[in-house]
């Protein structure tokens, strides 16, 4: 096993990513979002994220060898650096060099704190946390359906004159990105998008519009919306309940629940083998619409917060 003294920090180019994309490839999902599996794809992805790969990635190991790597997303609305970070485990003790770069980059942007996202009860990287100065700030549930249990969903009868349609064209991005930041305004730790952003997401093949849904009042009005995932593996294909929710003053009208059972159906539809969404462990409401469709829950990702 080499010297974890030889393992060094560098930052990432782009002729490496065939070298990231195997390292995301053996450390499986991890943090607050996976990663697809072809190289293509993966390059499709960053440069569809709000950053600077060669700046905002940092890789570690030896002279032909990626053991770990560390993202980091400036966010300056919600005056944060969130960070993506693993390492395999003959690394796992130069994972605090990763940190430092985290660290770095929230001071370098003039943020006051960096969060990052640990999947599951990984006791080791938890602990590595708590020792540089970070604290639990919050939950998300992770939720499966599988598509055995997806039958039991049935149309849920809308409010009168309440409607759910596609959304028609990449031209209704704007309308997209309005309804999205609203309602997760105010949400903890959301960034609002701006409809560049919204732009590029729409035109990845997995989050395109014919995976959008809206549900429009009588008068026209954009009351909610549900924004679904495909991600095709070699051996299925696996849906996800990417963003989804109501307009503040169209809740309490079911629309919540009938964007959920009309979004399955759909993903269920493009032949996902399962569904999975994240939902915070305390909106206590949403868990339960879930949970009435058919999911169970399967795993917890831990939000950490430090400030700098």
């Amino acid at each position: 096993m080499p010297d974890s003294t030889d393992n060094r920090v560098q930052a990432f180019q782009w002729e490496l990513l065939p070298d990231l994309s195997e390292l995301l490839n053996r450390l499986g999902r991890h943090s607050f979002r996976g990663w697809p599996e072809s190289t293509d794809e993966l390059r499709t992805e960053l440069e569809a994220l709000r950053i600077d790969p060669e700046s905002d990635i940092a890789l570690l190991g030896s002279p032909g060898r990626i053991c770990g790597y560390a993202l980091t997303l400036t966010e300056l609305d919600v005056d944060r650096v969130v960070t993506a970070l693993a390492t395999t485990d003959d690394c796992s003790g130069d994972a605090g060099k990763l940190l430092d770069f985290a660290i770095g980059r929230a001071r370098s942007a003039n943020v006051s704190a960096v969060h990052i996202a640990i999947r599951g009860v990984a006791v080791e990287p938890m602990e590595k946390l708590v020792e540089s100065g970070f604290e639990r700030v919050a939950s998300n549930l992770e939720l499966t359906l599988v598509r055995e249990d997806g039958g039991q969903i049935k149309d849920t009868r809308l409010a009168d004159g309440f409607t759910i349609r596609p959304m028609r064209s990449l031209a209704e991005g704007l309308l997209l990105t309005q309804v999205q930041n609203r309602v997760f305004e105010g949400h903890w730790g959301f960034s609002k998008n701006t409809p560049e952003e919204i732009l590029a997401r729409l035109e990845l093949p997995v989050t395109g519009p014919e995976h959008v849904l809206f549900a429009e009042s009588p008068e026209g009005d954009i009351a909610g919306y549900m924004w679904t995932a495909l991600e095709w593996h070699q051996d299925h294909t696996c849906g996800k309940i990417w963003m989804t929710g109501v307009v503040p003053e169209f809740r309490s009208l079911g629309l919540g629940r009938a964007l959920v059972n009309a979004g399955v159906k759909h993903l269920l539809s493009e032949g996902a083998a399962d569904v999975h969404l994240e939902v915070v462990e305390d909106n206590v409401a949403a868990v339960r619409i879930y949970e009435k469709a058919g999911f169970k829950s399967h795993g917890k990702i831990t939000w950490y917060e430090k400030r700098v």
